[in-house]
């Protein structure tokens, strides 16, 4: 995991675990995954070039996978200012969140959308379950 971010109080190896966790709903299974965070305006910048929309975001998944690859490969950046007002507002700890925003990331990758209530309730669901599965590997 790279960050842009000093000083992010982010706990490196439940996000993994949780992200390695959501990571079984790929069909072809992971390549290399990098999951970097970013600050609000790198992120409103990210949001604007590649999504024409302005503002900043909590998460932005590229898909990196090459044709012939073996595995889905991936960029996932998690804007930590936007995690941690949502942190806030659900009074968790950001750790918590940050892994959240990785596990979406992934649940992207392997082909979920969020665009409709169905999806995004299914969504929810798996990553309650990757961040319950990866809380029991601590």
């Amino acid at each position: 995991m790279h960050s842009t971010v000093p000083r992010s109080r982010i706990r490196k190896e439940f996000l993994l675990s949780c992200a390695r966790h959501a990571a079984r709903h790929l069909e072809h299974g992971f390549g290399q995954l990098t999951f970097v965070l970013v600050t609000d305006r790198k992120m409103a910048r990210l949001h604007r070039e590649y999504s024409g929309i302005g503002g900043t975001t909590d998460v932005l998944t590229f898909d990196l996978t090459e044709k012939d690859s073996k595995g889905i490969e991936g960029d996932i950046y998690i804007c930590l200012d936007q995690a941690r007002r949502q942190a806030a507002d659900l009074k968790i700890p950001l750790y918590r969140e940050v892994a959240r925003l990785a596990v979406h990331g992934v649940l992207h990758l392997a082909g979920f959308s969020d665009k409709t209530e169905t999806g995004r309730d299914q969504m929810r669901r798996l990553e309650d379950l990757s961040l319950a599965a990866g809380g029991r590997r601590q």
